[in-house]
């Protein structure tokens, strides 16, 4: 089954390509930020590091707190600061409004900040509502590099309460997706950011290929974290689900087997693996993603944003809440990484090493790892007549073959 998926996933290859080209989405990798904790210097240090794009989000209810009037404060401060760094950004337009429905109580959760929110717009007023808001944002920036992202996580019930709605969200998708185009015709839309790939969060993919929304969107977005009985898969166990979900997609719209596919949301605790490990994890995501058809991939988070020392949600961030890296950072790998156009994976002899064939200017570049979640194991390799030592973090070497696996202290 994985090598039919492999063959689809080679046959389309050309025409995902052109169509992730012919449009402005991001591509790459970026980085998920908590606007009240980002200052111009984190932004500095995001765009040294070798991130591209930001992802954050803009909060319905901050913003209309009297029905049809808009405090643009706070998002115009940080499109100021984005402006400056270089950087741009995929903004997340979500919240309910307390002016058009009812506030509801959530069960505690760990995902959850707030235990009280408004409810999610279902009903007529209110989704027209929030289509006139964010039809009103992207007028309002429609000089910035932006593309904005209908929701987050509607297949939670933490972000759609009580009870998440297929069909309810997949109407506000496709008004508010119309309602932006037609205030600015060249916006860039992508939905709908569920907590699971396609293949796990099929019914909401479903609604919104019935709904206009399948014509309008110019990507898709998913979050790819998937944590089985309390273990968290290392990020290479993407791929073939990455794969399964285009060809879902393709039977759901014909337009859908073409389109770029983004993974806006993606990461790995420190309370989990190790910080060196999830540093190395961050450039194998891109990796495993990139391998697979998706070509933006959105690392969660900078920085800690919360101090719930036992909620693993507080240990996301490559920072700590002060600003300090959990390890010294490795941003000339991600630089390099970005920097770099992936032509095919490489077989390898041994099963634990992944390879990846890379070009860099007139030069063939093989990117290389161990896949293991252990940052003291290695294995020794010949990469192209090269003697090389694998971990967990992955490293670049010229050459476009791995010839033999040799010493292992890997069990």
């Amino acid at each position: 089954m994985l090598q039919l998926l492999l063959l689809l996933f080679a046959q389309a290859s050309p025409n995902r390509a052109a169509a992730a080209e012919s449009s402005s989405l991001p591509s790459g990798l970026g980085v998920h930020v908590q606007v009240w904790q980002i200052r111009a210097a984190d932004l500095e240090r995001i765009r040294s590091f070798g991130f591209s794009f930001l992802r954050w989000g803009m909060s319905w209810q901050a913003i209309e707190k009297r029905p049809g009037q808009f405090d643009w404060t706070e998002p115009d401060a940080f499109f100021d600061k984005v402006r400056r760094s270089g950087l741009s950004s995929i903004v997340i337009l979500a919240t309910g409004n307390p002016l058009y429905g009812r506030q509801l109580e959530l069960r505690p959760d760990p995902t959850a900040r707030e235990l009280r929110v408004a409810a999610p717009p279902e009903d007529q007023p209110a989704v027209a509502a929030f289509s006139r808001f964010a039809a009103a944002a992207a007028k309002r920036y429609a000089n910035d590099r932006v593309t904005w992202e209908i929701w987050n996580e509607p297949d939670s019930p933490v972000f759609w309460p009580p009870k998440p709605q297929p069909e309810a969200y997949a109407r506000l998708v496709a008004m508010t997706c119309s309602a932006i185009k037609v205030a600015v015709p060249e916006a860039m839309v992508i939905a709908p950011a569920t907590a699971s790939l396609p293949i796990r969060a099929s019914a909401f993919y479903s609604a919104l290929a019935k709904t206009d929304a399948a014509g309008c969107l110019d990507g898709l977005s998913m979050h790819s974290y998937r944590i089985i009985r309390s273990r968290r898969p290392d990020p290479e166990s993407v791929e073939p689900d990455n794969l399964a979900s285009r060809v879902l997609l393709g039977r759901l719209s014909n337009r859908w087997s073409t389109l770029p596919i983004l993974c806006t949301e993606w990461g790995y605790p420190s309370s989990s693996v190790s910080s060196a490990t999830q540093q190395a994890y961050l450039a194998r995501v891109y990796l495993a993603n990139l391998a697979s058809g998706v070509t933006a991939t959105v690392w969660y988070e900078w920085k800690d944003s919360r101090d719930e020392v036992a909620n693993p949600e507080s240990h996301f961030g490559l920072l700590t809440a002060q600003g300090a890296f959990k390890v010294e950072p490795d941003g000339e790998l991600i630089r390099r990484l970005v920097g770099m156009k992936f032509i095919r994976q490489v077989e390898s002899a041994v099963p634990q090493v992944q390879a990846l064939l890379f070009e860099e200017g007139n030069t063939n570049q093989i990117v290389a790892w161990l896949r293991s979640d252990d940052d003291a194991r290695t294995i020794s390799v010949s990469i192209s007549g090269r003697a090389a030592v694998l971990s967990n973090r992955p490293i670049v070497v010229p050459g476009d073959q791995i010839e033999a696996g040799g010493h292992s202290n890997a069990h």
